[in-house]
């Protein structure tokens, strides 16, 4: 805890050193989440619900894709990206012969808080659409929910981590860091939108679909227990798979050149 709170002081003292850079990008952040409510305020004005969601529950569900999205570009995208360019540069030796777990230094040794914003949006949008229901939430519901909230936020870094790991293997492929961000609209929308052989992919094979959709049911009441534990086990799965695949790799590791 000691080597994780440092690092966000290093990155806070980064950030006042560039403070203009911080509020417009805090700005940007703000402004397109500020698009997201927006865009879906102009769906439901039209339809009402959207895939069996009302529109107090879809506001809910936008609000927690907010939150997830916020602390994804916080700080696992900067972790990762910083990462995979470590990888390719050859900087990454000096990561393994500090005396801290690889793993978990790559995935604490930087963040962002130009998503403070969102952060903020989103909490108080969430609250707002509570306000809306024609029912209460009850305490265990809320618990629940940040306890999925907290498994959806690592799943996601499951298998962002996995990806990135990837570059190990594929020389100079650059990109690699940027494959999930741009997925992120697989799971800005209920897993209720998806159907058939996509259901089938999104909601088992690759969970993208239950990212949002898991916390957001369950804060509201609904029995998605087996969905639930499901995601929950699925998430275990795949941090041990990366887990495995990032000390393999690690061993096939060269320094510069992969």
């Amino acid at each position: 805890w000691y080597i994780f709170w440092k690092f966000r002081a290093l990155r806070l003292m980064v950030m006042m050193e560039y403070r203009l850079d911080f509020f417009f990008w805090t700005f940007v952040s703000a402004m397109w989440t500020g698009f997201d409510f927006f865009f879906f305020f102009l769906i439901l004005q039209v339809n009402g619900t959207l895939g069996g969601w009302s529109t107090p529950e879809m506001y809910i569900f936008v609000s927690t894709f907010t939150l997830i999205d916020a602390f994804f570009w916080s700080f696992l995208y900067a972790n990762m990206r910083v990462y995979t360019r470590q990888i390719f540069s050859g900087d990454f030796t000096h990561v393994l012969l500090k005396p801290i777990d690889a793993q978990y230094l790559v995935s604490v040794q930087d963040n962002s808080y130009t998503n403070v914003s969102r952060l903020i949006i989103g909490t108080a949008a969430l609250l707002w659409s509570l306000h809306q229901l024609p029912y209460r939430v009850t305490i265990a519901n809320v618990a629940l929910y940040l306890f999925f909230l907290c498994v959806s936020i690592f799943f996601l870094y499951c298998l962002y981590f996995l990806i990135a790991t990837c570059a190990f293997w594929f020389e100079k492929l650059e990109s690699i860091s940027d494959m999930l961000p741009s997925s992120q609209r697989l799971w800005q929308v209920p897993r209720s939108i998806y159907t058939g052989v996509a259901s089938v992919f999104f909601t088992v094979l690759l969970p993208l679909g239950l990212i949002v959709s898991v916390p957001s049911e369950i804060l509201l009441g609904k029995n998605i227990w087996q969905i639930a534990l499901y995601f929950l086990a699925f998430t275990c799965g795949l941090f041990l798979l990366g887990r495995v695949f990032f000390l393999y790799s690690t061993r096939k590791y060269s320094s510069l050149g992969g």
